[in-house]
């Protein structure tokens, strides 16, 4: 708890806390604007309520996630790397690793509180602007949860390239490059194509229905677990040179 407790007043001074808090607000500012200017055009799609609802309000939610997450994960460690702080953490009575996950923990944490600001937001508008009767509160949830876990996949993936390079520009550049060869390869129907963690995350935004894909959730699982596993991995076995 300490540890926590450390991390937390390190991360009010890196700025991350406040970016993905912003990120949650945009997002649910985004959702009400939208949907205020294309509720016509977006209830006549062929579409049912709540896909309409979801689907179509989530792709810019995502991509403002998507960039919270890139920019939180590069300025989480760039502290780190300040006077060579880093290097002297191997030689003091406190775990590295323990650092990092408390750094993963925070980004989580504060992701899910912008995933909740959204779909408060989604909630509201399909309470208030969709037909009556048509708003389904599960299929909200479901589709919130199942977002909240794609986006995971980027969130250990990014922290991971964070931690292992000084220059905060490196991992911008793979945050950007991921995004971009993420959007190029997301409509794709080759399972293979889903090994890339951005992928991963567009899945949702480019479907066109609210139902999870279970198969995405399971590989959204399983690269969560095999990034946290490496960044901890290389936090405990490699120093800093």
């Amino acid at each position: 708890m300490n540890a926590l407790a450390i991390e937390l007043q390190k991360e009010k001074r890196t700025g991350v806390i406040p970016v993905l808090l912003a990120v949650g607000v945009l997002g649910a500012a985004y959702a009400f604007v939208n949907f205020l200017v294309r509720k016509d055009t977006l209830l006549n799609l062929l579409l049912a309520p709540m896909d309409v609802l979801l689907t179509q309000l989530y792709g810019i939610i995502m991509i403002l996630n998507m960039f919270g997450i890139i920019a939180a994960a590069c300025m989480v460690y760039n502290m780190e790397f300040k006077g060579n702080a880093i290097k002297k953490m191997h030689m003091l009575p406190m775990s590295v690793p323990g650092m990092y996950f408390c750094k993963f923990l925070i980004l989580t944490v504060m992701l899910l509180i912008a995933v909740v600001l959204q779909n408060l937001a989604l909630t509201n508008i399909g309470m208030t602007k969709l037909p009556q009767g048509a708003f389904e509160m599960g299929t909200l949830m479901r589709f919130a949860s199942y977002s909240f876990i794609t986006s995971m996949p980027v969130l250990s993936f990014m922290l991971c390239i964070s931690s292992r390079f000084e220059n905060m520009w490196v991992p911008l550049g793979v945050g950007v490059a991921g995004f971009l060869s993420g959007m190029a390869l997301a409509t794709s129907k080759s399972a293979l194509l889903m090994v890339h963690p951005f992928v991963v995350m567009l899945k949702p935004a480019v479907a066109m229905s609210a139902q999870p894909d279970r198969t995405v959730i399971l590989v959204s699982l399983a690269h969560t677990i095999l990034f946290l596993g490496a960044g901890l991995w290389m936090a405990k076995n490699l120093r800093y040179e």
